[in-house]
C-alpha cells in the first residue's frame, strides 16, 4: 500500500480568524501570493490620455463626477455622473474603468486574470485582487483628480425619475473621465439624511443635489425591480448591521441597471452568440412549504405581497393550527430601544426605517431567510 499523499503543514482549527481563513484557501485553492510575471507586465504600463478625439473618446473631463465606496478603497472601479435633459428628466452616467484599454486578450495579465476568475475579499480585511495592483489601486482605479479612461453606460429617466426605454444618445460609448469627488458611503448618507424628504431643486455641479437626485432615481429602480420580484439578494449579510444604507442601494441600484442595460446591447448586436442567463422559478413543493411555515409574516409582509406565485398557497392550501399563530409583532429589544431613542430625539426618518424595514421584525427576518434559501436553489439556466 503507498500513501495518497503527506503532510505538508498543519493548521490548527478554531484558533483565531486568520487560522480560518487559511483552512478556506487551502480548501478552495484560492490564489493568495500575486504573480511575478503579471507584476512585471503591468510595471511598463502607462496611462495616456493623449490625442482624446482622434482615438474616438468622449472626453467628460468638464462633467461633475463622483465615486462612492468603502472607506479607505483604492481599487475604485466605477463613477457617477448626472445631467438634466431638456424633457425634465435626467441623464445618469454610469462610468465604468476601461482595463481592456491595458489587458490585452491572451497576454500573461489575462491569463492570469481567466485563472483567478475573480477578485477573493477574505473575513480578514486582505483582498486578493484577480489583476496586479498597479492596475486595480492605480491607472485603472477612478481615483479622485486623476484621468481616466471608461466604459460608459447612460440611462435616462422622465422628470419622474423613472428610467425610460426612448433614448436620446447611444447607450454605451468609451469616455475619458476625472473624479471631482471620491466620496465614502457614510459621507453619501449623511448628505441622504440631510435632504431627508424634502423635494430639492436640481443644480449643476453642486455634489449634493447630485447625490440627492441620483438617490431618488435609485430608490425608483430599486422599487420597480423588487415589485416584480428580480434579481433578489439577501441583503445586508449581517441583517443586524447597520452599515447597509441608502448610499449603497444608490450604488447597488445603478449597477443592476447597468448590467441589464449591457446585456441588452450585447444581445441586441449579437443574438446568437451571447449566453443570456435567468433564474428558474422556485419548485411548488417547496413553495408551499415554506407558506405552511411562514404564513402569518406573509400575510402581513409589504415585501411578501409581491410575490404572485404564493397567493396560492397562503390562505387557502395551508391548513395553520389558529393557536401557533403569532397575535402580535415581535420586536427586538435593540430596536424597541432605537425606536424610543429616535423618537426622544424627533428622528421621524430613523423611526420610520426602523418600523417599516422588515429585516428588523425576527419572524419576518426568518421568513425572509428561509425564502432566499428557496431562491438560491432554483437552477440558473441559459
Amino acid at each position: 500500500m503507498y500513501p495518497l499523499g503527506y503532510v505538508m503543514r498543519r493548521i490548527m482549527a478554531g484558533k483565531g480568524l486568520r487560522d480560518s481563513q487559511k483552512v478556506i484557501n487551502l480548501l478552495y485553492q484560492i490564489p493568495t501570493q500575486p504573480n511575478q510575471e503579471c507584476d512585471a507586465a503591468a510595471a511598463c504600463l502607462t496611462n495616456e490620455v493623449a490625442h482624446v478625439a482622434a482615438a474616438g473618446v468622449e472626453d467628460i473631463r468638464r462633467q461633475l463626477t463622483i465615486t462612492i465606496d468603502p472607506s479607505g478603497c483604492q481599487d475604485v472601479d466605477d463613477a457617477l455622473t448626472l445631467s438634466k435633459l431638456p424633457t425634465g428628466g435626467f441623464l445618469v452616467g454610469v462610468h465604468i474603468a476601461d482595463v481592456g484599454r491595458f489587458v490585452k486578450q491572451g497576454d500573461v495579465i489575462d491569463s492570469n486574470a481567466r485563472r483567478r476568475m475573480t477578485s477573493f475579499y477574505a473575513a480578514t480585511d486582505e483582498v486578493y485582487h484577480m489583476l496586479p495592483s498597479r492596475l486595480s489601486a492605480d491607472i485603472c482605479s477612478l481615483l479622485q483628480g486623476s484621468d481616466r479612461h471608461v466604459l460608459s453606460v447612460y440611462l435616462e429617466t422622465d422628470h419622474q425619475f423613472n428610467i425610460t426605454e426612448t433614448r436620446s444618445r447611444s447607450p454605451i460609448c468609451r469616455s475619458l473621465i476625472r473624479n471631482k469627488r471620491q466620496m465614502t458611503y457614510e459621507e453619501a448618507q449623511q448628505i441622504i439624511d440631510k435632504a431627508d424628504y424634502q423635494r430639492l431643486s436640481w443644480k449643476e455641479n453642486d455634489v449634493e443635489s447630485m447625490v440627492v437626485h441620483l438617490h431618488w432615481i435609485a430608490q425608483r429602480l430599486r422599487i420597480a425591480r423588487l415589485r416584480e420580484a428580480r434579481f433578489y439578494v439577501s441583503e445586508p449579510d449581517d441583517p443586524f448591521s447597520l452599515a447597509y444604507t441608502e448610499a449603497h442601494q444608490l450604488i447597488e441600484a445603478l449597477m443592476i441597471e447597468t448590467n441589464f442595460t449591457v446585456a441588452m446591447f450585447l444581445v441586441a448586436r449579437f443574438p446568437v452568440s451571447v449566453p443570456v442567463r435567468r433564474q428558474k422559478s422556485p419548485d411548488n413543493d417547496d413553495v408551499k412549504k415554506w407558506a405552511g411555515r411562514h404564513e402569518a409574516p406573509a400575510k402581513v409582509s409589504l415585501y411578501f405581497q409581491q410575490f404572485d406565485m404564493l397567493s396560492s398557497f397562503i390562505n387557502r392550501d395551508t391548513q395553520i393550527d389558529e393557536s401557533s399563530k403569532p397575535m402580535v409583532i415581535s420586536l427586538l429589544q435593540s430596536t424597541i430601544n432605537d425606536m424610543k431613542a429616535a423618537v426622544k430625539r424627533r428622528d421621524l426618518r430613523k423611526a420610520i426605517s426602523l418600523i417599516a424595514h422588515e429585516s428588523q421584525h425576527p419572524l419576518h427576518l426568518l421568513a425572509i431567510n428561509n425564502w432566499f434559501q428557496i431562491q438560491v436553489c432554483a437552477f440558473f439556466v441559459l
